[in-house]
């Protein structure tokens, strides 16, 4: 009888403590947002670079480093403008400067645009130019209300 009742309690225990367990795991998330609310900070890889003024748009750059460039696409859906700048062979290229051009004047200028750029803008018709060395590139954008990803592929001559 006593070795029934012995085991009996242990079980009790084991049961109480597993149920512990699980409801301190419940009470402790951390909400898959948390990282897109910190700024940027030295040696913080989760977070995206802070979004920066050029004249009348705010823009975020970057997206050199994996981490940053992983920070910057968990953000993006916060913006309306989304433009990736790679070349044919896959790889990341950065503009020198890039305009943003609406019905004839420049928006934002951006330097050392990329290879990521989340712009907020509404939506509407805008012309991308960038200076990539020695050449001069534009592409027309439509920004939809829902939003928009512009993969911008250079030719193989830019380099």
């Amino acid at each position: 009888m006593d070795k029934r009742k012995n085991w009996s309690t242990a079980l009790g225990l084991c049961t109480a403590l597993v149920g512990f367990t699980v409801m301190a795991a419940d009470d402790f998330s951390i909400p898959i947002t948390a990282a897109n609310d910190r700024p940027a900070a030295a040696g913080d890889p989760m977070a995206a670079p802070v979004a920066q003024r050029y004249d009348k748009v705010s823009v975020v750059n970057g997206g050199a480093s994996i981490d940053e460039a992983t920070a910057i696409k968990r953000i993006a859906p916060q913006y309306k403008l989304r433009v990736e700048i790679s070349g044919r062979g896959g790889d990341y290229y950065v503009a020198d400067r890039l305009q943003l051009v609406q019905r004839g004047e420049v928006i934002a200028e951006i330097p050392e645009a990329g290879p990521w750029l989340l712009i907020d803008v509404p939506p509407g018709h805008y012309t991308l130019v960038g200076a990539f060395a020695d050449r001069k590139l534009q592409r027309d954008v439509t920004v939809a209300a829902a939003g928009t990803t512009v993969h911008w592929v250079l030719p193989s001559t830019v380099n």
